[in-house]
C-alpha cells in the first residue's frame, strides 16, 4: 500500500475520532430534547465548569435552549434543582434569570463552587405558558481548576499527532515498507510526550493529581493511554531484535496493525470515564468507582 493512501485512510480514521471523543468527552455539554407547551426545544446542559479564578463562592451556569420556531414566549418560567454528587443531600431550589442570544434563550443561574473534581447533580424544570411543568433529565457537572491554555493545546495537539501516526503505522506495515520502524518510533515518543507528560501536568492543574491511572487508581483516561504506550513498545521491541525464525520475522510487522487496532478500541472510551472525583466525606479524590 502506497504511503499516500495509508496518509489519508489515516487521516480519515482519526477526524471520525476526533469527532467522536469531542461529542462523547465531559467538555461537550449534554443535549436533550424538551418539549413545552407544544414546542420542542434542544436544550444544552454544561457537564464541565472551571472553578473561578477569584475564589469565588458562587458560579454561574448557563443553561441554553433552542427552536426552530424561536418560541421563547412559551416559556414564562424555571427553576434549577441541583445537589453535590455523589451522596444524599436533598435538591436546592434556584429561580434563574433569563436573557436572549441571537436565537438562544439563556437561563442562568447561580451555583456554589466545588473543590477540584467536585461534581453537582442538576435538573431544571420549566415552566410552559400553558401552565404545564417539563423537567429535564438529570446532568452530572464536574468542577476543574484553570488549565493553561499552551499546556492544554500542546497536550491536544501531541494525542491528535500521536493517534494520527498510530494509524498510519499500522495501516503501512501492510506495504512491508522497511521505514515502518522509524514511524511506529515516531508514534511512540508522541504518545509519551502527549500522554505521559503533558497529560499528567494538564490533570495536576485541573484536579490537583498527576496520575490516577494504574496502579494509583482507575481512571480509564490515564489507563488507556498507558495500554496504547506498553503496546506500542511491546510491537517495537519485537520488530526491531533479531530472530532465528523467518516466518516471525515476516509477520512480525503485522504486530504495529494490532497496536493500532489497540490503540483505536483503547481511545473508543469516551475521555474522563471513571475520572478524577472528589468524595465529599473523606475530602479526597478517587477514581474508577462510583460512590453512593
Amino acid at each position: 500500500m502506497k504511503a499516500i493512501y495509508s496518509w489519508t485512510l489515516a487521516v480519515i480514521i482519526t477526524l471520525i475520532a476526533v469527532f467522536f471523543q469531542r461529542n462523547t468527552g465531559p467538555s461537550h455539554p449534554g443535549k436533550q430534547l424538551m418539549e413545552v407547551n407544544g414546542t420542542s426545544f434542544k436544550a444544552s446542559f454544561p457537564r464541565s465548569m472551571e472553578r473561578p479564578r477569584n475564589k469565588t463562592s458562587d458560579t454561574k451556569l448557563t443553561v441554553s435552549l433552542r427552536s426552530k420556531e424561536n418560541a421563547e414566549d412559551r416559556i414564562i418560567g424555571a427553576i434549577l434543582y441541583y445537589k453535590r454528587f455523589p451522596g444524599n443531600d436533598n435538591y436546592t431550589a434556584v429561580v434563574p434569570s433569563f436573557s436572549l442570544d441571537k436565537d438562544k434563550l439563556l437561563i442562568d443561574c447561580m451555583i456554589p463552587v466545588q473543590p477540584a473534581a467536585g461534581k453537582i447533580s442538576y435538573y431544571l424544570q420549566i415552566l410552559g405558558k400553558d401552565g404545564t411543568t417539563v423537567n429535564s433529565q438529570e446532568t452530572i457537572l464536574r468542577f476543574r481548576d484553570y488549565v493553561p491554555s499552551s499546556v492544554l493545546m500542546l497536550h491536544i495537539l501531541l494525542i491528535f499527532f500521536a493517534f494520527l501516526f498510530s494509524n498510519f503505522t499500522g495501516i503501512y506495515a501492510l506495504s512491508g515498507n522497511t521505514r515502518i520502524n522509524r514511524f511506529a518510533l515516531v508514534t511512540i515518543l508522541i504518545l509519551i510526550a502527549g500522554g505521559f507528560i503533558l497529560g499528567p501536568l494538564v490533570q495536576k492543574y485541573a484536579f490537583g493529581v498527576w496520575w490516577s491511572g494504574w496502579p494509583l487508581g482507575g481512571d480509564m483516561t490515564d489507563n488507556k493511554t498507558l495500554i496504547a504506550i506498553l503496546v506500542w513498545i511491546v510491537a517495537y521491541i519485537l520488530n526491531k531484535i533479531p530472530f532465528s525464525s523467518p516466518v516471525f520475522c515476516r509477520w512480525r510487522r503485522y504486530l504495529y496493525l494490532a497496536a493500532a487496532l489497540v490503540t483505536i478500541a483503547a481511545y473508543s472510551i469516551p475521555h474522563s470515564t471513571a475520572g478524577s472525583e472528589y468524595n465529599n466525606h473523606t475530602g479526597t479524590i478517587v477514581t474508577g468507582q462510583v460512590i453512593s
